[in-house]
């Protein structure tokens, strides 16, 4: 061979050795790696119960870390569901912040549920600069994400492979924002985003999750969140396709590995929760504590700023001063979670926050009531139901009827979803 065939060989060798990098390059990944969290509120801490704290950012950033190694080289995607941001308390910018700050580190794609959306969008944007907001049917905000999975694209050509929209579809909650029809939020998404596959995530009724489901055969899996409702395990709903409802307060993560490959799709849910046996990340944890100094005193301020002098009104004389003719009422009341309402406050940092105790002291705001200092009006005592009690007797006390006109301001959908007036009213029952 000539010493030119040689060079044209070799040449035409190294062109096609560089053709297959680059097809290579520019293949798709076949697979997309979730994980979900949902309805932090802004609860950068574990909440929950006293002897099972869960959630919190320092175990969230560990849990997702973990997993981002176990998916390596693979693509993974943290989605907060719905109801990240705190939309109550003196000091939800600072919380907000801070959430904010988290998502824009982790690359966290954010949905919008209707409880997010009271901020308005200007204050979710300075809490959040720079991170991808979502909400389907909201012309501020774009609906979902699309990702192709398998085939390629190399300069302005693509070839095969098939296309997942993510979609953050949400609903009104009792006390939120108003939203459309999820259905037909939906049905628009998908007629301006057509799509081989979804996965739909949002704030989302099981009746509205079970309607989906119905009338939308190429959803994979639905990620919901409303009120306390609780999946332990992914549901298999038929057909491939599965459900978890995340529950409250970012207490678990689910993950979801959605592939497509040899011509099928392949979903591998799992859900964990973020117990005290999980692992935190202590910068976080710092982090987070640092915060909270600051969360802590602005709540602090905020309710300094409630106290009333008691004035010539009848007084506050707090539930021992009951004790001495109401003895068994007094022992049920102490027994009862109204008796350690303030104290609960505690476990999720919000025995300070005037937006809380209005409903978890007595008094509060009004002269003469808590945090007076003395009497002790925390919990929600005898007067928080039968009024000042100073002058009783022989003064009379105005009883209102007990149920939900009574009880309903501070037993709202939102705050207390499995209120039933005739059955909370046997927990207190007392004469």
């Amino acid at each position: 061979m000539k010493r030119g065939g040689v060079l044209a060989f070799l040449l035409l060798a190294v062109a096609l050795v560089a053709l297959v990098a680059m097809v290579q390059q520019a293949q798709r990944p076949s697979a997309v790696n979730f994980l979900f969290t949902a309805d932090t509120q802004g609860f950068l801490v574990p909440c929950g119960c006293k002897t099972v704290p869960a959630g919190g950012l320092a175990r969230r950033v560990a849990a997702l870390d973990a997993f981002v190694e176990e998916c390596r080289p693979g693509v993974v995607v943290p989605v907060e569901v719905a109801h990240g941001f705190a939309d109550r308390g003196p000091a939800r910018d600072l919380l907000n912040a801070e959430m904010g700050r988290y998502f824009k580190e982790t690359g966290t794609l954010v949905g919008l549920g209707s409880y997010d959306l009271l901020l308005g969008p200007e204050a979710l944007r300075m809490a959040a600069p720079g991170v991808d907001l979502f909400a389907a049917g909201r012309e501020a905000y774009p609906g979902g994400k699309t990702f192709r999975l398998g085939g390629g694209a190399l300069g302005p050509f693509s070839w095969g492979g098939k296309t997942l929209r993510l979609v953050f579809l949400s609903q009104s909650a009792p006390g939120g924002a108003p939203m459309a029809d999820p259905l037909a939020v939906l049905a628009r998404d998908l007629r301006e985003h057509p799509a081989d596959k979804l996965v739909v995530v949002g704030q989302l009724a099981p009746d509205t999750v079970r309607n989906l489901l119905k009338v939308e055969p190429s959803v994979l899996l639905v990620v919901a969140q409303w009120g306390t409702s609780v999946t332990g395990l992914p549901q298999d709903a038929g057909s491939g396709r599965w459900v978890i409802y995340m529950g409250d307060r970012g207490r678990r993560v689910a993950t979801a590995r959605v592939a497509f490959s040899s011509g099928t799709w392949q979903i591998l849910p799992q859900t964990r929760y973020l117990g005290p046996d999980e692992p935190s990340d202590t910068a976080m944890a710092t982090r987070v504590a640092e915060t909270l100094k600051a969360v802590s005193a602005a709540n602090a301020d905020a309710l300094e700023r409630t106290v009333r002098d008691p004035g010539p009104s009848p007084a506050f004389v707090g539930a021992v001063a009951c004790k001495s003719c109401h003895a068994e009422a007094y022992r049920v009341w102490s027994l009862s979670p109204h008796a350690r309402a303030t104290k609960d406050l505690a476990i999720d940092h919000q025995e300070r926050n005037p937006e809380c105790l209005t409903c978890h002291a007595t008094g509060l705001g009004r002269p003469g009531g808590y945090p007076n200092g003395s009497p002790d009006l925390s919990g929600v005592q005898c007067e928080a139901c039968h009024g000042p009690g100073h002058g009783h007797p022989p003064r009379k006390l105005t009883v209102g009827t007990p149920g939900s006109e009574t009880c309903g301001p501070c037993h709202t959908p939102r705050d207390s979803p499995a209120f039933q007036p005739e059955g909370f009213l046997k927990l207190i029952e007392h004469r």
